[in-house]
């Protein structure tokens, strides 16, 4: 697994934003936040097109994303949770503030939005178009016929967007997953969603690296991207690939729907080139935004599955999905849940990326994890081994447990299998706890030997590590709330217990230990591996 603290760190940012969706702000029409600041980044790059109201519409549209974020997330600490959280700290509170040019336009997006969505609410069912057109033009109070003749642009533009604001995403509707809640996710959430995702990303990792040229992007450009880039779907709707229609039939439907939807906007022009630059993944950008794109899907689909809301694979006879082939090979292959189909379905969108292969990465931290659990510490990685690679392991590692259980001096073996930055295969540790009466040398040495061993004939990728300790050592820590650091230097795997498999206890303690420390806090973040199959089963001696 590589830099998954950073993976951690954009997840549970992603995980507070997604409350984003959920929260209503306007009860009567059933809007969320996420649905106002769409509404609001939809004007402002309709008024950018038109007017040039700033030099840099990617940090405004950041920027609303980030105060609204804060102001649902009061306690979330910017500067301790991310890399670029100083900055994004700066950005709200310029937001905040309402003394530079950005701050008070997007003061303005958003009461422009509130007010445009009243009378839309209000009125659509009861006026021609040509009249709402005209009461929405009214709104922006246009100073002569130029500025008419904008204003009907930005309206059009942002009528037609309007629209992904009652448009729930065709996944999760009663002919695909049937998401068994009153309220299911709109396109407009879905699109805040990937600029949350993006920014956590851009944050945390470094896609400025002038040696990679492949990993060079420009984070405001994807932002507005990302803005518009289901603006086709206000025309066409949300088509997923089991709707009966080809990906080449899906993507002429789309670029003659980002043709017309874009309309007659003075930008029209680079966006238009923008869109089919993401359909195409031609630049960095697209690139990016795309993986974001597909990527947010695959987040909502845990959100729903770690909520409960998923049903059941035994429960799917209205499912279109399932029709699939491909689907139903999964379920041949052992998929048990929903998300289990999204993972196996996207898996390979990202696998083969060197230049955004974090996104292949959070894949599997999603997968393996809890997205509302994320902040207890803990994160598991599931490694597939192949039958070889685990009757190698159990034979060889059985082999030499069998021997220290037959040991007089040896009380305990505990096991934990756990991830390093440089290790896609991961690493099991076994530690040995001894007796007072054992001299530490004699193990040391003897250890050293079984190390060496095993780096000389391991067939694996698996690093294989064992260490020892003192019973009485982890006795003397376990009667406390917290590891006093001088500690730290002579039990440093005790961490790592409450989250371990014990092989053999012959006294009992280190069990006792282990559910006592349970209790407490993990010191640190914790990143382990679940081997399929199980290794510490197969050895465990009762």
């Amino acid at each position: 697994m590589r830099k998954v603290e950073e993976i951690k760190s954009a997840l549970t940012f992603y995980t507070q934003a997604n409350k984003l969706k959920t929260t209503i702000i306007d009860k009567i029409n059933n809007y969320s936040v996420a649905d106002n600041i769409f509404g609001s980044m939809v004007l402002a790059i309709a008024m950018d097109s038109e007017f040039k109201e700033t030099d840099n519409i990617g940090k405004l549209l950041r920027m609303m994303l980030l105060d609204d974020f804060s102001r649902l997330n009061p306690n979330y600490n910017f500067e301790d949770s991310l890399k670029r959280g100083k900055q994004y700290k700066a950005e709200i509170d310029e937001a905040r503030l309402l003394q530079t040019k950005e701050s008070k336009l997007i003061f303005k997006y958003k009461m422009l939005d509130f007010s445009l969505t009243k009378l839309i609410s209000e009125q659509e069912n009861s006026l021609e178009y040509s009249d709402l057109l005209k009461e929405g033009v009214k709104i922006f109070m246009p100073k002569d016929s130029k500025e008419y003749s904008k204003y009907e642009e930005i309206f059009k533009f942002y009528y037609l967007n309007f629209r992904l604001k009652n448009k729930v995403r065709s996944g999760w509707d009663s002919k695909h997953w049937n998401i068994n809640s009153k309220r299911i996710e709109r396109i407009s959430e879905h699109v805040v969603g990937t600029i949350a995702l993006a920014v956590a990303m851009y944050s945390e990792f470094d896609y400025n690296d002038q040696l990679d040229f492949d990993r060079n992007i420009e984070i405001d450009e994807i932002i507005k991207l990302l803005a518009i880039h289901e603006i086709g779907e206000t025309l066409i709707g949300d088509i997923t690939p089991f709707d009966g229609i080809t990906p080449e039939q899906k993507k002429e439907i789309e670029h003659n729907a980002i043709v017309d939807a874009v309309g007659n906007l003075s930008d029209k022009k680079r966006l238009i080139e923008m869109l089919f630059q993401f359909d195409d993944h031609i630049t960095n950008e697209a690139k990016f935004a795309y993986f974001c794109d597909k990527m947010e899907a695959d987040l909502q689909s845990k959100f729903y599955q770690d909520s409960g809301l998923h049903h059941s694979l035994d429960d799917q006879s209205n499912n279109c999905v399932f029709k699939s082939t491909k689907v139903q090979q999964m379920l041949k292959n052992g998929a048990q849940t929903a998300f289990d189909i999204w993972y196996g379905w996207d898996v390979n969108i990202y696998k083969d990326s060197h230049a955004f292969k974090e996104f292949d990465n959070m894949l599997k931290v999603i997968r393996d994890n809890n997205l509302f659990t994320l902040d207890n510490g803990v994160i598991k990685e599931q490694i597939e081994l192949s039958k070889k690679e685990h009757e190698f392991l159990v034979d060889k590692l059985g082999k030499v447990i069998k021997k220290l259980f037959k040991d007089d001096n040896v009380d305990c073996v505990y096991i934990t299998n756990y991830q390093s930055e440089d290790n896609d295969k991961g690493s099991i540790c076994l530690v040995v706890l001894l007796n007072d009466n054992a001299y530490y040398l004699d193990y040391e040495l003897l250890l050293d030997k079984i190390n060496k061993d095993f780096e000389k004939n391991n067939i694996t990728y698996v690093t294989v590590n064992f260490d020892y300790d003192y019973v009485d050592n982890y006795s003397v820590i376990a009667g406390k709330t917290s590891i006093p650091l001088q500690s730290i230097a002579q039990v440093h795997k005790v961490k790592r217990l409450p989250e371990s498999s014990i092989i053999f206890d012959k006294s009992g303690k280190t069990t006792e230990i282990r559910n006592k420390m349970k209790q407490y806090s993990h010191l640190d973040s914790l990143y382990l591996v679940e081997y399929k199959p199980p290794i510490d089963k197969a050895l465990t001696l009762k």
